[in-house]
């Protein structure tokens, strides 16, 4: 909770004063030369935590408050903060991508991923190659025969069909490969799931969710090397892509109450996964809790997961009519976008996240016209148990 800030450099403030400007004032000339060398990776340059802080857009003491919990929360060397979570997973991939090379991923991915992987790299000469939760380690080296893989990517909880994919695996693939391993660790966050510990290079995540938790900022995180994280650091001052120093210190407010969100918001989707799945008409139901230990994912869940998070996907029973009659018949839980706040949220991925996906395409990926994204709040599960009830009751 206390990472980053002492109050004694700070007139005492017990919290992190917000810096609100846009620029800073350099003791001598001689100062701003040395922070500008810092700043861009000049020749005789300093580290950069060594420098001091030059404009707003490069960097701000906000940011670095969010940088020092995160790199707790991640065991990781180092952090970095940025304004959404796709400015945080297009500079990595933009970091390490180049014309000619190629980045392996799982799928299915969150649509803006996707979108970034299957529309953008490829007008750069960059080959996206994809591969499902059925692939094994076999398959996926057969894909990479006479390409050169620079990222593998793993999206794992898998969004929104809490596919799970092994992250030891991925680190084996990648170091044959001599190509870095990136995790995308939204849905579980760091309370459930540490994916350095595993043997990922870097660690990705849409900050907006779970770590800012309340629905109130949009922010991306990375975390890695003190290596990695310095060269991502200069990227991203090329970017722009620097969250405001509001945004930074509401990142770093709700970084204290990560345990205690997560856990609630786990203990009541645990509950309403084992309500919706005996619930006559819910057809299936993905949630970690759900898995059987005959199951192969389960291995892999019971070793790189402490927890099952709090995203459920389930399906409903006449497709979209079904699923859209299900969503207008809610009471508490809100329709709406994004996951990991402290309301319960619902949405529909088949015409939401995943609507530039063909049909054949979602189809593919677990992604039916039926199918209910989840994202369980810390409300009284009772109530949202008797929310669920009803609307069910109305399809």
């Amino acid at each position: 909770m206390n990472a980053g800030h002492d109050a004694r450099e700070h007139q005492g403030s017990l919290k992190p004063p917000v810096y609100e400007t846009s620029t800073y004032v350099f003791e001598s000339a001689e100062e701003g030369k040395r922070f500008f060398q810092a700043a861009y990776g000049l020749d005789g340059a300093e580290a950069i935590d060594d420098a001091g802080y030059i404009y707003t857009r490069l960097d701000n003491p906000n940011a670095r408050v969010a940088e020092a919990r995160l790199s707790v929360w991640e065991n990781s060397e180092d952090a970095l903060v940025f304004n959404s979570g796709m400015a945080a997973i297009s500079t990595v991939l933009l970091s390490y991508l180049r014309p000619g090379r190629s980045v392996l991923y799982s799928t299915p991915l969150y649509g803006g991923t996707a979108t970034l992987l299957r529309a953008f790299l490829p007008g750069w000469g960059v080959d996206a190659v994809a591969f499902s939760p059925e692939s094994t380690e076999s398959d996926i080296r057969a894909m990479t025969q006479g390409k050169d893989v620079a990222i593998v990517y793993l999206e794992t909880p898998a969004n929104p069909t809490n596919d799970i994919f092994d992250i030891e695996m991925g680190a084996r693939l990648a170091g044959s490969l001599g190509a870095r391993l990136v995790v995308d660790n939204t849905l579980l966050s760091p309370v459930w799931q540490k994916p350095i510990d595993h043997g990922a290079d870097v660690v990705v995540h849409s900050a907006t969710k779970y770590l800012g938790g309340h629905s109130d900022l949009t922010a991306g995180a990375v975390c890695g090397s003190s290596e990695d994280i310095e060269e991502l650091r200069h990227q991203r001052y090329r970017l722009g892509a620097t969250p405001s120093p509001q945004t930074a210190w509401l990142l770093g407010r709700s970084l204290e109450t990560l345990r205690l969100r997560v856990e609630k918001q786990t203990s009541n989707a645990v509950e309403l996964a084992t309500f919706l799945s005996n619930h006559p008409k819910v057809a299936s139901v993905n949630h970690l809790s759900l898995l059987d230990p005959a199951d192969p994912r389960y291995q892999v869940y019971a070793r790189q997961c402490l927890g099952p998070g709090a995203m459920i996907s389930f399906e409903v029973g006449g497709g979209e009519d079904g699923a859209f009659g299900f969503l207008d018949a809610m009471r508490l839980i809100h329709l709406t976008v994004s996951l990991g706040g402290t309301e319960s949220l619902a949405s529909h991925p088949w015409t939401n996240s995943h609507s530039t996906w063909s049909p054949v395409e979602k189809l593919a990926i677990g992604v039916t016209p039926g199918l209910i994204r989840f994202s369980v709040g810390v409300e009284s599960v009772g109530d949202l148990i008797a929310d669920l009830d009803q609307a069910l009751a109305s399809i």
